[in-house]
């Protein structure tokens, strides 16, 4: 007897493999949600970003500028010191669970290995994206309350929408960086100093154009404060070193032992 396809029953074999691949990934995302929101750090790290955009925002000088320039002050907040709450966040959803040793037990719960990390960088992003939507908020709702001047929507709203885009960036490079070096600490310091120190350095004593250089060239087009709004190439060498880090995380991810 051969082994033969039978077009009919391969044919109907492949909605059915769809659906259970479709089955797994919502498995893993519930499972990945309830996790999340059942462990505090994450609430912690969320609730400091909020209050740091609030201090920046009650910080930064409003005196004669204009509505604009107040907003990409305020931007701070999200840039500089909610990045470093929010890429923590991401480390936090894989290197937790190897700190706490708890990535055994959601393999051997949920099986797809790529569907785990699929889940976790959505929800990551997701999650990223609604907490530096509340600190784009709250800064915009700043500048007629503090600064006691108008806020040009158009560009606000690009601004903002760029600052929203990086914050989940970082935050998925953390992650990445997570998976490939199953460390949380290492993580953090990779996540953090690598814009704050790295990239400077870079620029200081090699010429390295600060356009190129993946974090702070998409900071900088999140703080455009003129009229010509965010540059949205800027983003560009973040977004391609992130996809990077994602991928060298999630074939580790599926070749290695948890």
């Amino acid at each position: 007897m051969t082994g033969r396809s039978v077009p009919g029953r391969d044919a109907a074999a492949l909605p059915v493999a769809a659906a259970g691949r479709g089955v797994a990934i919502g498995r893993a995302l519930a499972h990945e949600w309830f996790a999340l929101r059942s462990l505090r750090m994450p609430w912690v790290l969320c609730g400091s970003a909020v209050a740091a955009q609030v201090l920046v925002d009650l910080a930064v000088c409003r005196d004669g500028t204009s509505g604009l320039r107040q907003f990409a002050a305020g931007m701070a907040g999200v840039t500089l010191v909610g990045f470093v709450f929010l890429a923590a966040l991401g480390v936090g959803v894989l290197g937790g669970e190897y700190r706490h040793r708890t990535i055994t037990r959601t393999v051997l719960t949920l099986g797809d290995r790529r569907g785990i990390l699929l889940a976790k960088a959505v929800l990551t992003g997701a999650v990223t994206a609604c907490v530096a939507t509340v600190m784009v908020l709250v800064n915009a709702l700043s500048v007629p309350v503090l600064g006691k001047t108008s806020l040009p929507v158009t560009e606000a709203v690009a601004m903002g929408g760029s600052a929203v885009l990086y914050a989940a960036l970082c935050a998925l490079v953390g992650l990445a960086l997570a998976g490939i070096t199953r460390n949380s600490t290492l993580s953090i310091a990779l996540v953090v100093l690598w814009p704050l120190l790295l990239e400077n350095l870079l620029a200081l004593t090699t010429g390295f154009g600060r356009r190129l250089a993946p974090f702070g060239a998409a900071a900088a087009q999140a703080r455009a404060g003129d009229a010509s709004g965010p540059q949205w190439l800027l983003m560009l060498p973040l977004a391609v070193l992130t996809a990077a880090l994602l991928t060298a995380a999630g074939v580790l991810f599926c070749r290695r032992d948890v």
